[in-house]
C-alpha cells in the first residue's frame, strides 16, 4: 500500500527531475511500466508530477513477458515528448537497447530510465558537479581513437573507437533526442566491435553486475578481434562463461561499451548503478550496444545485436586514451574530471 507521505515525497522528487528535464505545459509524458516492476509508487508519483507541471501523462503497463513489437506500444513511444521507462523489458537486455527506443529518440523524444531503489534515487539525486564531470569526460572521450585499460593485476586491453561518439549520464534528459538514467554518473562509448585485443583481469572485490555479485576469485578473459575467446579462473569464471553460453549468441562475447564512473557519492557496497557510477571506477560491458541518439554525447551507435547485455565493474584500473592517462589505478589524473 502506498502511504500519503511517501507519495508526496516522490511526487516532489519527480517534479524536480521533470523540471530539470525541461518538461513544459502541453507536452505528453509516457510512463512505460510492466506488471513485475517492483517500485509501484514511481509511476503514480510521476503521473501526478507531470500533471502538476501542466503536462499530459499516461501510464502504459505491459505484461512482464511481452516485447515492444506492438503497434499500440510503438505509436505511444513515437508520439511522446518524454518517456519514463519504469520497466526491465525486454529481458535480458532492457528497452533502452531496443530499436523502438532509438526510433523514438530520433523522432525527438527524450527518455529517462528509472529502475533503482528509493534509497539509491535519494542518495544519488542528479547533481551539477556530476553533470560537469560527465560532459567534460564525454568531450575528451569523443576526441579519442584508441583506448587502453591496464592494471597491476595484469589487465592490458586495447580497443578502437574511431568515429564513435563519447557519451555521458547524469540522470536528466533535457533536450530532444537525449536518453539518461535517473540516477547515474557515467562516461562511456561503444568501441568498434572487432577491435578488443588483449587480456582483462577481474579481481576479487570487482563486480559482475550481470550476475549481481562481487567477484570472489580471479577471472582472466582473453580477447581477440573483439570477442572473448577464453575465460579462465575459478567458480566466478565458470559462472560467467556458463551465462554467456546460455544466451546461445556468439555476439554476447563481444565488447558492448567501456567507460568510467563520475559520481563521488556512489558506494561500492551497493551493487547496481552505484557500481557503474563509482568515482574513478571502470565499467566494461559485453553484448548488445545498438541504441543511439541523434544528439551529441548521448547513445552508443554500436552494431552488436546480441540478445544480452552484461556489465563488469572494476576498481584500481587505469584508463588511457590515445596515450593520455585519464585514470590511474582508480584515481583521476585530469584536473577537470576531479
Amino acid at each position: 500500500m502506498i502511504s500519503i507521505p511517501d507519495l508526496l515525497e516522490w511526487v516532489s522528487k519527480f517534479e524536480e527531475v521533470l523540471s530539470l528535464s525541461k518538461l513544459s505545459a502541453g507536452e505528453t509524458v509516457l510512463i512505460f511500466t510492466d506488471t513485475e516492476y517492483p517500485y509501484t509508487i514511481y509511476p503514480t508519483a510521476a503521473l501526478e508530477a507531470s500533471y502538476n507541471l501542466g503536462a499530459t501523462a499516461y501510464i502504459l503497463t505491459s505484461h512482464s513477458n511481452q516485447d515492444l513489437e506492438n503497434k499500440l506500444v510503438r505509436s505511444a513511444w513515437m508520439n511522446a515528448n518524454l518517456i519514463l521507462g519504469m520497466s526491465f523489458l525486454p529481458g535480458p537486455y532492457s528497452w533502452m537497447y531496443s530499436d523502438l527506443h532509438t526510433a523514438a529518440l530520433t523522432a525527438g523524444a527524450r527518455s529517462i530510465m528509472v529502475q533503482e531503489k528509493p534509497d539509491t534515487l535519494r542518495r544519488l539525486f542528479p547533481n551539477e558537479i556530476v553533470k560537469s564531470r560527465g560532459l567534460k569526460g564525454a568531450q575528451l572521450l569523443e576526441r579519442g581513437k584508441e583506448i587502453n585499460i591496464v592494471s597491476e593485476a595484469r589487465t592490458n586491453l586495447k580497443l578502437r573507437k574511431d568515429g564513435r561518439k563519447g557519451s555521458y549520464q547524469w540522470g536528466i534528459a533535457d533536450e530532444p533526442g537525449r536518453w539518461d538514467h535517473f540516477p547515474s554518473g557515467m562516461v562511456y562509448c561503444a568501441p568498434l566491435e572487432e577491435s578488443a585485443d588483449g587480456v582483462l583481469v577481474i579481481t576479487p572485490g570487482d563486480i559482475l553486475l550481470g550476475l549481481q555479485c562481487l567477484v570472489a576469485s580471479e577471472i582472466r578473459i582473453t580477447f581477440k578481434q573483439g570477442a572473448a575467446i577464453k575465460i579462465e579462473g575459478g567458480n566466478d569464471a565458470y559462472q560467467l562463461e556458463q551465462y554467456l553460453k546460455s544466451v546461445g549468441d556468439e555476439n554476447s562475447y563481444k565488447v558492448a561499451h567501456i567507460g568510467w564512473g563520475t559520481d563521488h557519492r556512489a558506494d561500492w557496497r551497493f551493487i547496481g548503478i552505484d557500481s557503474e557510477s563509482f568515482y574513478g571506477g571502470v565499467t566494461i560491458a559485453l553484448g548488445r550496444n545498438t541504441f543511439d541518439s541523434p544528439i551529441p554525447y548521448s547513445g552508443m551507435g554500436g552494431k552488436n545485436q546480441s540478445k544480452t547485455h552484461f556489465d563488469i565493474c572494476l576498481r584500481d584500473t587505469s584508463f588511457i586514451i590515445d596515450g593520455q592517462v585519464i585514470i590511474e589505478k582508480g584515481r583521476f589524473i585530469i584536473p577537470e574530471l576531479i
